[in-house]
C-alpha cells in the first residue's frame, strides 16, 4: 500500500487527523523514554543513597573514632604538662572518656572480615588504654599531693626563719640567726637542684648547717624551740623531696606509656578508617559504572528518538510546508499586486485556506492599503508622545539651569536607596556642599555671570563624583548635595577634601573673596551603619550642621561628622 493511497482514505485526508497521528506516536515514544530516564534516576538515586549512607558515614564514625583516641592522647598529655586536675575524681574522668570513646565505637559495625579483625583489634586496645589512663591521673594526683605537702612546709620554714633574717648578727646570738638563715638557704638550694651531682653537693653543704645548728649551745628556750621546729622541717623536707623525685619518675613512666597505648589504638583507629574509606571507593566506582551504562542507553532511545523526529519531519514538510510554501508564495505575490492563480487542490485544510484567500483577495488589498495608511498615523503618535514623555520626564528630575539631578529626582533615588543599604547597615555619607560669597559674586559681576558660574561648578562636581555609585544634584540656590553608599568614613573626607580641590584648582575668578577665586565649603556627615531606626532626613540634618560649622570656621574647609548609631541605640 503506497503512501498516497494511504492518505486517500477519507479519515485521513485531514491535515489535522495526520498530525494528531503523528504527534501522538511522538508524545507516546516520549512519554516511554522519559519514564524509563525517571527509573533510571531513581536507581541512581537509591544506589547514591546507599553509597551515601552505609559508606560515606561509616568514614566519618571511623575517622571520628580515630580523632576522639587522639584527642584522650592530647588531653592526658595536658594533664602531665599542667599538672593540674581541677580536683577531678579519677575514676568521673575515666567514665567521661570512655563515654566519649565508646559512643562513637558503638556506631560502627563490620561488613567484612578484615573490619571485624580492625575493630576486634580496637577492642582489645581500648581497655589497657583506659586502665593506663586511670594509672596516669592517679600518678599525677599523687605528685599534686605531694607538692603540695612540700608547699605547706616551705611556708612553714618561712614562718621559723622570718624573725632571724634581720636580727643584728653582732648580738650575742648571732651566730645563731645566721645558722638559721644559711640552713633554710641550703635547703632552697637543695630543692631547686636538677642534676645527681649539684643535688649530693647541696644536700652535704646541708647536712653541715644542720650539724652546726645542732651541736650550738648556750640558747635560750624560745631558740631551742625553734631549732627543733626547724630541724624537724628540714628532716620532712629531705623526706619528702625523695618521695617526689620518686613520683615523677613514676609519672613520667606512666605518661610514655600512655602515649605508647594512645599511639597504637589511634594507628588501629585509622586502619578501620582506611578499610572503610576504600570500600567507599570501590562502591563510588561501582556507582559510576552503573551511571556509565545508563548514560549508553539514553543515548541509544535519545538517537532512535531523533530518527523518529526526522520521519516527522519529512512527512510535515513534504506534506504539509511544501504546500503552504507554495500557498505563501502566492499570497506574497497577491500581496505584491501580482495576479498569481492560487491552488485549491485537495481535501485538507489547506485547500479550505487557498479557497478561503481566494475570496477575500480582493478585500484584503482594500484592507491594506488602509491598514498602512492608519499604521503611519498611529506611528507617527507614538513617536511624538514618546518624546514628549522623555522631555517631561527631564523637565521634572533635572534642574534647568545647571543640567544635573534635582531636589526632587534626588530624593526618588535617595529614600529606596537608603532602605535598602540599612538591611544590609552599610555605610552612607551625605555631603552639603555651598558655594562661598556666591551673593557677592552675583551683586558684582551680574546674575548671568553668577548662572554661569553655577554650571561651572556643577560640571566640575560631576566630574569627580562620576567614579562613585552615588547622586549628585542641586540642593537649591548655590547649594549642592551628594549621597555616596558603601564608603568609609576615611573615603568620604578623602571624596570631600578632592572636591574643594578641584574648585580651587579651577581658579574661576572672584575678586570679592579674601582668595579672590571661587571656593566651596563641605559639610560631611557619615553613618557607619545605616538602619531603619536613625531616618535619612536626620543625617541630612547632620550634614547641613556641619556645612554651618565649615562656614562658622571662615568657608573654604571642610566640617565631618561619623555617627556611630546601631540598632536600638540613641545618637
Amino acid at each position: 500500500m503506497s503512501t498516497q493511497s494511504f492518505f486517500s482514505v477519507p479519515l485521513l485526508r485531514k491535515l489535522g487527523v495526520r498530525l494528531n497521528i503523528i504527534l501522538l506516536g511522538i508524545i507516546l515514544f516520549f512519554l516511554v523514554s522519559s519514564g524509563y530516564g525517571i527509573w533510571t534516576l531513581q536507581q541512581q538515586s537509591a544506589q547514591f543513597k546507599t553509597v551515601t549512607q552505609t559508606y560515606y558515614d561509616r568514614s566519618m564514625l571511623a575517622a571520628e573514632l580515630s580523632r576522639d583516641a587522639e584527642l584522650i592522647a592530647t588531653q592526658a598529655m595536658e594533664q602531665s604538662v599542667t599538672q593540674r586536675l581541677s580536683n577531678i575524681d579519677a575514676n568521673i574522668l575515666q567514665t567521661d572518656i570512655t563515654r566519649t570513646f565508646t559512643v562513637a565505637r558503638n556506631k560502627l559495625n563490620a561488613y567484612a572480615p578484615e573490619e571485624v579483625a580492625v575493630l576486634s583489634e580496637i577492642d582489645r586496645l581500648t581497655q589497657p588504654y583506659f586502665d593506663q589512663l586511670v594509672l596516669f591521673y592517679n600518678l599525677i594526683e599523687t605528685q599534686q599531693r605531694l607538692q603540695l605537702r612540700m608547699n605547706r612546709l616551705d611556708r612553714e620554714r618561712q614562718l621559723w626563719v622570718a624573725p632571724y633574717i634581720n636580727f643584728d648578727v653582732s648580738a650575742d646570738n648571732g651566730r645563731f640567726s645566721t645558722l638559721v638563715i644559711n640552713l633554710a638557704r641550703s635547703t632552697l638550694a637543695m630543692l631547686d637542684a636538677q642534676s645527681p651531682g649539684l643535688l649530693a653537693r647541696r644536700k652535704d653543704q646541708l647536712e653541715e648547717f644542720r650539724s652546726a645548728l645542732e651541736s650550738l649551745t648556750g640558747l635560750t628556750q624560745i631558740q631551742q624551740q625553734a631549732r627543733e621546729k626547724l630541724l624537724e622541717n628540714v628532716r620532712d623536707t629531705l623526706i619528702l623531696k625523695d618521695q617526689l623525685d620518686s613520683s615523677r619518675l613514676e609519672t613520667l613512666s606512666a605518661m610514655r606509656k600512655t602515649r605508647l597505648f594512645a599511639q597504637r589504638l589511634s594507628s588501629v583507629c585509622y586502619d578501620f578508617y582506611l578499610l572503610v574509606k576504600q570500600r567507599a571507593e570501590s562502591a563510588a566506582q561501582q556507582h559510576s559504572e552503573l551511571i556509565d551504562r545508563v548514560t549508553l542507553q539514553i543515548s541509544a532511545f535519545s538517537v532512535a528518538f531523533l530518527a523518529l523526529i526526522g520521519l516527522a519531519y519529512w512527512f510535515i514538510h513534504h506534506y504539509i510546508v511544501r504546500r503552504m510554501d507554495r500557498l505563501s508564495l502566492v499570497m506574497q505575490q497577491h500581496a505584491t499586486g501580482l495576479a498569481a492563480p492560487i491552488p485549491q487542490d485537495g481535501h485538507d485544510e489547506i485547500t479550505v485556506i487557498g479557497r478561503t484567500f481566494a475570496q477575500f483577495v480582493t478585500a484584503n488589498d482594500l484592507a491594506h492599503d488602509q491598514i498602512q495608511s492608519a499604521r503611519k498615523a498611529a506611528e507617527a503618535a507614538n513617536e511624538k508622545l514618546r518624546e514628549l514623555n522623555i522631555s517631561l520626564h527631564m523637565q521634572s528630575n533635572t534642574d534647568d539651569l545647571t543640567q544635573i539631578p534635582n531636589r526632587r529626582s534626588f530624593f526618588e533615588w535617595l529614600h529606596p536607596t537608603y532602605q535598602k543599604l540599612a538591611q544590609q547597615q552599610h555605610a552612607f555619607s551625605i555631603l552639603m556642599i555651598d558655594i562661598d560669597w556666591f551673593k557677592s559674586y552675583n551683586d558684582h559681576y551680574g546674575h548671568q555671570a553668577g548662572d554661569e558660574c553655577l554650571r561651572h561648578v556643577a560640571q566640575l562636581l560631576r566630574s569627580a563624583t562620576q567614579q562613585y555609585s552615588g547622586m549628585l544634584a542641586r540642593y537649591g540656590g548655590e547649594e549642592f548635595i551628594v549621597a555616596v553608599p558603601n564608603i568609609s568614613f576615611a573615603q568620604a573626607q578623602a571624596l570631600a577634601d578632592e572636591l574643594l580641590n578641584t574648585i580651587v584648582q579651577a581658579n574661576i575668578a572672584h575678586g570679592y573673596t579674601p582668595k579672590h577665586h571661587v571656593t566651596i565649603s563641605v559639610g560631611l556627615a557619615t553613618l557607619v551603619h545605616a538602619n531603619q531606626n536613625y531616618p535619612i532626613e536626620k543625617l541630612i540634618s547632620t550634614a547641613d550642621q556641619s556645612l554651618y560649622e565649615a562656614k562658622s570656621k571662615g568657608r573654604s574647609q571642610v566640617a565631618s561628622r561619623e555617627i556611630t548609631h546601631t540598632l536600638g541605640s540613641h545618637v
